[in-house]
């Protein structure tokens, strides 16, 4: 019976050991590659987030297939009926079809999972994962600043043993509706870039050569009163150093992610870098632009040199407008206030990018809207900045003052007055760049007659001879073809003035029109630097001794003051 007893109770410890182990050899087979790991934190008024991922998966040759994603969740709050997921071959630039099977992890807890069906990825085969839920408790006090409220974290990671290959990272958070650029922390890692989604300000932190066994931690804080509610701190209780402090799941899913409100583990001192002031707003450069590489970025439009030299943008919209008048894109009804208005049909040729945009903003009474401006100068400064990415800003910026010193001596240099018309017509944007532009144009222009460029119909129509020049019926020396600069309509003369009118005119029309082509210049460049170059403002809190493994999870993440979970890629 003893013996009856020990056989039953050995085998009973095999049965134990085997049920512990299999789950384990089993994930061992899944070898995949993470080709794209996207997350984005949007953060909701009511403490809660959208926790949303892009999960680029190629899975390995002769490996088990990617069958189902197990996502973890950074706590229980999360809300499975608000669970969405797709999928999509390749890289997720195509078509995303639901997955309709979504439901609580048996691996991971707390997690999900996400069941790949028909779409399960084979030996070879690569294709992309997008989930989106919702979970309740999400943020929490900033304890630097008790009037401010926090968030971290950091995207799901797996074991080196089940991936290859490296993995583009980025991770992006969304701030509540309504927080200012100036009332915006970021903790540790200062972000990358910015950007706005639906009127938030976004913090976007990118790892373009990273692996899929590792992770980044980022945060970010704001005004508590943006949130109708900031939850406790979890209750951490310390667990065993090597991690797993609690229970640990067999399966052997790894990976982490690390949601958090108070920022317990980042180190360094609080900086308060939220600097007021116009001043601050009218620098709208990115902090990238400051690094120095090597060499001249040449190639750049007038306008695009502006943004290096970081001009007005009042003064760059108007050299926008400049140029689209010289293109006979634009006429200017009415100065003051200023109105415009598009030929129809607009000249057929490929517009820039940023005189596209400024098309755009031409509302139909002819005023200019502002946020359309805005979000096109916005991408202007992105496109230069990603263009001087390599190049010297310093030897940049001597190289295009150059620029702008030739035009006024070429200008200047000609006698006759048709070649000296056409000489300032083609460098006028370039000009228009030197602080220097009043005094320089009124020493250029001071003697002798000028010739009106031909643009010059566009711009001040409602003066007689420039109207009757612009319907065929002026008098002037120098012939240009009528009919939007597309080579049709009929020859016609311009007017020609007086060198000191001429000075005077430009100068005060440039001028006039840089003071009025937006409503208040702080506000609007404020608006851009919010997005381009948003204050470097760190909030660090208080630390504390915290062991990995005390949020019990087997991925031995260590959060203070937030939930732990780890997440698998597939079982």
């Amino acid at each position: 019976m003893n013996r009856k007893r020990w056989i039953w109770a050995s085998l009973v410890a095999i049965c134990i050991v085997l049920a512990g182990t299999v789950p384990g050899a089993w994930a061992q087979d899944y070898v995949f590659s993470l080709d794209r790991n996207i997350s984005r934190v949007i953060i909701n008024i009511d403490g809660s987030a959208d926790v949303e991922y892009w999960l680029t998966y190629t899975c390995a040759a002769g490996a088990h297939p990617i069958d189902i994603v197990d996502v973890a969740m950074p706590n229980g709050t999360y809300d499975l009926s608000t669970a969405q997921a797709w999928f999509s071959a390749g890289t997720g630039s195509g078509e995303e079809v639901p997955l309709s099977d979504v439901r609580r992890s048996e691996y991971v807890t707390p997690g999900i999972e996400v069941h790949l069906g028909q779409y399960t990825l084979q030996p070879g085969q690569q294709g992309t994962v997008h989930v989106i839920i919702n979970v309740r408790e999400m943020v929490y006090p900033d304890t630097s600043d008790d009037t401010y409220a926090s968030v971290e974290f950091s995207p799901l990671y797996y074991e080196k043993a089940n991936v290859i290959g490296t993995t583009y990272m980025e991770i992006q958070i969304a701030f509540p509706p309504g927080v200012t650029r100036d009332e915006t922390r970021y903790h540790g890692q200062q972000f990358d870039e910015t950007d706005v989604l639906n009127d938030r300000i976004v913090f976007i932190w990118t790892y373009s050569d990273a692996t899929g066994y590792e992770t980044h931690k980022v945060g970010v804080s704001f005004p508590k009163s943006y949130v109708n509610k900031v939850y406790s701190a979890p209750v951490v209780i310390g667990g065993g150093s090597s991690g797993g402090g609690g229970s640990i799941d067999l399966s052997g899913i790894i990976g982490g992610l690390c949601f958090g409100g108070v920022g317990l583990f980042i180190v360094g001192s609080i900086v308060l870098g939220a600097v007021q002031g116009n001043k601050r707003k009218m620098k709208y450069l990115p902090p990238t632009m400051s690094v120095e590489g090597v060499g001249i970025k040449r190639g750049l439009t007038a306008v695009e040199a502006a943004i290096v030299l970081e001009k007005p943008l009042n003064k760059i919209l108007t050299m926008i407008m400049f140029g689209l008048l010289k293109k006979r894109a634009i006429v200017v009804n009415q100065e003051d206030p200023l109105r415009l208005e598009k030929v129809n049909p607009l000249p057929e040729r490929e517009w820039r990018e940023y005189e596209q945009g400024f098309l755009d903003a031409i509302k139909a009474n002819g005023s200019l809207d502002e946020k359309v401006l805005q979000k096109m100068v916005i991408e202007l400064v992105k496109t230069v900045n990603k263009k001087m990415k390599g190049f010297s800003r310093k030897e940049t910026i001597a190289y295009y003052r150059s620029i702008v010193d030739r035009a006024w001596e070429q200008v200047s240099a000609e006698a006759t007055p048709e070649i000296k018309s056409q000489q300032f017509d083609q460098s006028l944007e370039w000009m228009m760049m030197d602080d220097e532009f009043e005094e320089r144009a009124g020493r250029t222009f001071g003697s002798g007659p000028v010739i009106l460029p031909p643009w010059w119909v566009y711009y001040r129509p409602w003066v007689p001879r420039v109207r009757s020049a612009r319907q065929g019926g002026g008098t002037s020396s120098a012939p240009v073809s009528s009919g939007g600069g597309t080579g049709g309509g009929r020859t016609i003369s311009l007017p020609t003035l007086p060198g000191a009118a001429f000075a005077s005119t430009v100068v005060g029309g440039i001028e006039h029109t840089a003071g009025s082509i937006v409503s208040r210049v702080e506000a609007f460049t404020g608006g851009v630097t919010q997005t381009t170059n948003p204050p470097p403002v760190r909030s660090s809190s208080s630390s504390t001794s915290h062991r990995s493994g005390g949020c019990a999870c087997a991925c031995a993440c260590a959060c203070a003051g937030c939930a732990c979970a780890c997440a698998g890629g597939g079982r």
